[in-house]
């Protein structure tokens, strides 16, 4: 339980126990090996302590320190521990560690209140500009490997990226230089590596904004506008809370309040203005072929996983339903919402479907590779919608061709599904 911004933890039957401390990334603990923590302990106990890199064999140190109820902190030098392998494997040299755990043994009934826990290094530090390296262009895992060399004995190097790098280079390089710098300072070109002041509005501010929107959309819905800014204003309370939410790059890695209400904002507009055709959500295509016409999206996916992608992994039937249900709001906001009011604004209505791609691909703002991929597969189904006029057909080959993509191609040429801000993450 928490008590006062630290964790209290009672022992119920006196036998050992393990806690696991939050990792981020992952811990240097070749560079970073001396564990301090704040804590305090009703009785005399003991700590140990676990720890494994990838794919590496685990450590452990039964008996790393005694508690005692005098006991404020300790700092532990795990360069000094006895240490033993799991299992009839040997403990490798500290390293990279992608988990850390504390083993406790108090008596029955004895709290442990632990406060903070950190790693600190005994390596003096540096300036940042004696220890920083600018990656090359076209940086590859051989350049890496020099990197390596260069930066070996340094617990807190600062890499700055390629300069006009996209944003999947970009992380894929971040990503190497972590697992061997867990520590590392890591910049775009031409950013300094101070912490800089970001001027940011008050949440208070947004939330006003939100507020605002949402009474906009509650009066536009109550009093639908005439005339011929109609399909633009409709078009505007439909986006616009969406596309702030996701190209604002404010979609992190929970939905906040604020988020939800600005999405779900938008969308319940677009429901309201689309109340008198709801029919259109479940209408059946009139001939057996309009099925066949988006599924043709299917052998083009299969080819690039073939090409491109990997084994496919299993996904949790769950998340699979859920997922047909979000491809088909999707593409009823897109083909039947958006769609038909970008035909009442083009002189030449067949080019609307190109606009709906763009907004398409638009809402998987940063995610490059994706955003491509959902222009092309948007085109298609949104030319495929235009013989049928039914969204089911579409739908299904939209979640289909997406889980598949999820199952056999993320990871690879196409680095995730997330967008937003949670594609950094």
């Amino acid at each position: 339980m928490r008590d006062d911004g630290a964790l209290l933890i009672t022992s119920e039957d006196g036998s050992p126990f393990e806690l696991g401390l939050p990792i981020a990334w992952s811990l240097d603990l070749r560079h970073w090996p001396v564990l301090q923590l704040q804590l305090q302990t009703s009785a005399t106990g003991t700590l140990g302590l676990v720890w494994q890199g990838n794919q590496a064999p685990a450590c452990l140190v039964p008996a790393a320190h005694a508690l005692t109820p005098d006991m404020r902190e300790l700092r532990i030098d795990l360069r000094s521990l006895d240490r033993k392998g799991a299992g009839q494997s040997g403990c490798a040299s500290l390293g990279t560690a992608q988990m850390l755990r504390l083993r406790i043994q108090l008596p029955q009934g004895a709290s442990l209140r632990i406060a903070s826990a950190e790693l600190r290094t005994t390596e003096p530090m540096p300036h940042l500009q004696v220890v920083s390296i600018d990656l090359p262009k076209n940086a590859a895992g051989k350049d890496v490997e020099h990197i390596a060399e260069q930066a070996r004995d340094w617990p807190m190097p600062l890499f700055r990226l390629p300069d006009g790098a996209s944003a999947e280079t970009m992380l894929a390089l971040r990503d190497q230089l972590r697992t061997r710098w867990p520590a590392a300072l890591i910049v775009p070109a031409g950013a300094p590596p101070e912490a800089q002041a970001v001027a940011s509005s008050h949440p208070a501010t947004a939330w006003i904004a939100c507020g605002i929107y949402l009474l906009i959309l509650t009066w536009l819905a109550l009093r639908l506008v005439q005339g011929p800014l109609r399909p633009w204003i409709e078009v505007a309370g439909c986006l616009a809370g969406p596309l702030w939410l996701v190209m604002g790059l404010n979609w992190g890695l929970r939905p906040t309040p604020l988020g939800v209400a600005a999405f779900g904002g938008g969308l319940a507009y677009a429901l309201a203005i689309e109340r008198h055709h709801l029919p259109r959500l479940w209408r059946w295509p009139a001939a057996g072929r309009d099925w066949l016409w988006p599924l043709a999206m299917l052998p083009v996916t299969a080819l690039l996983i073939f090409v491109h992608g990997h084994e496919l992994r299993p996904l949790l039937l769950g998340h699979v339903i859920v997922y047909f249900a979000w491809a088909w709001l999707q593409q009823w906001l897109m083909l039947i919402v958006l769609l038909r009011r970008f035909e009442q604004i083009l002189h030449r209505p067949d080019w609307a479907i190109v606009l709906v791609a763009l907004v398409f691909a638009l809402l998987h703002t940063p995610n490059g590779m994706l955003m491509q991929l959902c222009l092309v597969g948007e085109l298609w189904w949104a030319w495929c919608f235009l013989r049928s006029r039914s969204v089911l057909p579409i739908a299904l080959a939209h979640a289909t061709c997406a889980l598949l993509v999820e199952s056999g191609l993320t990871g690879g040429l196409l680095r995730s599904l997330e967008v937003s801000a949670r594609f950094f993450l």
